[in-house]
């Protein structure tokens, strides 16, 4: 299992990849561990299964507010898994 830490950076690390714009990204303490989460983003690999996933958050700026995004990180192999917004998966326009 990976740490949160080690969460943290591949996270930021997609989200500069892809290049997001973003206001900050949570700090490192409130990276969480989400334990046997059943994966909800249908075009994904992992679609339905079990999983435990660290969780993210970084802040968006839409007008006067700031909106949050979650990328959902693998905690067995660091994998990303989806990135979750207020409309839906960032991955589905993206891609």
């Amino acid at each position: 299992m990976i740490t949160k830490e080690k969460a943290f950076e591949i996270a930021e690390q997609y989200i500069n990849e892809r290049k997001r714009n973003y206001l900050r990204i949570s700090p490192i303490e409130k990276v969480y561990l989400e334990k046997e989460k059943r994966v909800p983003y249908p075009f994904s690999k992992y679609y339905e299964q079990i999983k435990n996933m660290y969780v993210v958050a970084y802040d968006v700026e839409k007008g006067y507010d700031e909106i949050p995004h979650f990328v959902s990180v693998d905690a067995e192999t660091g994998e990303v898994l989806f990135t979750m917004t207020e409309h839906g998966y960032a991955e589905d326009w993206e891609d």
